[in-house]
């Protein structure tokens, strides 16, 4: 194999595995989060439709994990939006 492709695939890997593992197991066992608030909490922090979706289909008739997608999306979006304008200008001025 040539190039560093596959090494790229598990550095993303491994940038998105590693927080959510961490956030999932520290929200599960210190805030003793249940399941549906769980998967939808980490669903809103990855701005995932399609998991909020999976979420919501494990226990239909609770709101759950809706509410707590829609607990977090909006602040993620904003991290989302401001952090490169951030780290832009902190650069820029160094």
């Amino acid at each position: 194999m040539h190039g560093e492709g596959l090494a790229w695939i598990g550095y993303g890997a491994l940038i998105t595995a590693i927080p959510l593992l961490s956030v999932g197991v520290l929200a599960r066992v210190v805030g003793k989060m249940n399941y549906l608030t769980l998967s939808g909490m980490l669903a809103g922090s990855m701005t995932d439709p399609p998991a909020l979706a999976f979420a919501n289909g494990l226990h239909p008739t609770s709101g759950a994990a809706a509410l707590s997608y829609a607990t977090v999306y909006p602040l993620a979006m904003f991290l989302r939006i401001m952090s490169p304008q951030l780290l832009a200008v902190l650069f820029w001025v160094m």
